[in-house]
């Protein structure tokens, strides 16, 4: 049974000679996954870039307006001693 399954699959599949390739696909090829390559590190440098940018930012703005300070009462404390 399984001798008729692989006959099946190679016949399907063409176990003749292997295609002709382009000459050039691999220069292609290789410069191809340079770019990507390129374009994949400048993406994470920008990535990184842009949150140490935003944690620059929140510490600013944490430490001029102070967020994390308790709000000042709105009530006075009673007087004692007049």
């Amino acid at each position: 049974m399984s001798d008729r399954k692989e006959n099946e699959v190679r016949r399907l599949l063409g176990a003749g000679a292997a295609p002709q390739v382009p000459a050039d696909l691999l220069d292609d090829v290789v410069r191809r996954g340079t770019r990507l390559l390129r374009r994949r590190v400048l993406a994470r440098r920008l990535v990184w870039w842009l949150a140490l940018a935003g944690f620059l930012a929140f510490v600013v703005w944490a430490a001029v307006a102070d967020p994390f300070a308790p709000p000042p009462s709105e009530v006075t404390p009673p007087l004692h001693g007049w």
